[in-house]
């Protein structure tokens, strides 16, 4: 127990520092969207705003929480006080895990809409997205209305069992919607190869999946410690609010795509360049004159790149 202080406190500074690389990700995904020149869809702008407000609002709640259990006599006087004070039920603690519940909410649901729009606004796979989502939630506040409870704790056989289910949930579905999303960037890229002799969705899909993994990755160490029952688990919550589960992933994709850090392009002559964007990202593809000869598409190849062109204009 004495050890969980320098826990929080470790943790408490760590997520201070994934916050300010957060407001600096921030305002470069706000000067990307906000660019006359590109068509950003207005759902990136409120993500984004609500995102770094959770995050702004969970680095304030964290150092309340420090201050009280630091510095307030009653507690500190107590042995292993503090301890004691950051695992206990108090309207700070309760407060944060709200607000982590709700920042995976939001991106998880940014997840799922990228998804709608990859493949050209079907529901097919959304709805079971959406299903497995409100279970995935639905357990989350199950948890966090259990840890409320004053017969119940942190550490508590009710708890534990819906913050298991709530992990596991998580995971599935963000492994899954990722490989979605990859898959059908993927299938795009192919297509345009066949024109353009390159995949020019390629960077995006890896981009994708470098965030599906981060996410995927941060979720599963939670998983993890949860499982065999160490409170570096519950400790962990501070930094993962800020990064991979709540605001940096989702910032970074718009930053490194909209920055152009990933490499997007074709390289052969056009007669046109009409940019058209899709959903974080914004790609430029350019019209088929060329010079070099080229092998007739398909009509399901033709049919099926007007249709990725037809969604890219949602944003």
């Amino acid at each position: 127990m004495a050890a969980l202080d320098r826990m929080f406190i470790t943790s408490v500074w760590f997520e201070s520092m994934v916050y300010g690389i957060n407001c600096v990700l921030f305002g470069a995904c706000i000067y990307i969207l906000a660019n006359r020149d590109r068509k950003s869809h207005r759902v990136l702008f409120v993500s984004c705003i609500f995102h770094i407000l959770v995050s702004t609002a969970h680095s304030i709640f964290s150092l309340l929480l420090s201050l009280q259990g630091f510095t307030t006599s009653s507690i500190t006087s107590i042995p292993n006080g503090s301890s004691k004070y950051f695992v206990a039920p108090t309207t700070f603690m309760l407060t944060n895990l709200a607000l982590f519940v709700s920042n995976v909410l939001a991106q998880d649901l940014l997840l799922i809409w990228r998804l709608y729009v990859v493949w050209n606004h079907s529901w097919k796979l959304v709805v079971p997205s959406l299903i497995l989502e409100v279970a995935h939630i639905a357990c989350a506040i199950i948890a966090v209305f259990l840890i409320a409870q004053p017969n119940e704790h942190l550490f508590s056989y009710s708890v534990q069992a819906f913050g298991k289910a709530s992990w596991s949930l998580g995971l599935f579905i963000n492994t899954c919607v990722t490989f979605g999303i990859a898959y059908r960037l993927w299938l795009a890229g192919r297509e345009v190869s066949d024109l353009t002799g390159r995949n020019a969705y390629k960077a995006a899909m890896f981009t994708v999946i470098e965030s599906g993994a981060l996410i995927a990755s941060c979720t599963l160490i939670l998983f993890v410690l949860d499982m065999i029952g160490s409170p570096s688990g519950f400790m962990a919550f501070n930094v993962a609010v800020q990064i991979a589960v709540g605001t940096t992933t989702p910032l970074l994709i718009i930053t490194r795509l909209g920055l152009g850090l990933t490499n997007i392009g074709t390289h052969f002559d056009k007669s046109s360049s009409p940019t058209v964007t899709f959903a974080p990202v914004q790609i430029d593809i350019t019209e088929d004159t060329c010079t070099y000869p080229m092998a007739p598409m398909s009509p399901f190849a033709t049919r099926k790149t007007g249709s990725m062109q037809s969604f890219y204009h949602e944003v």
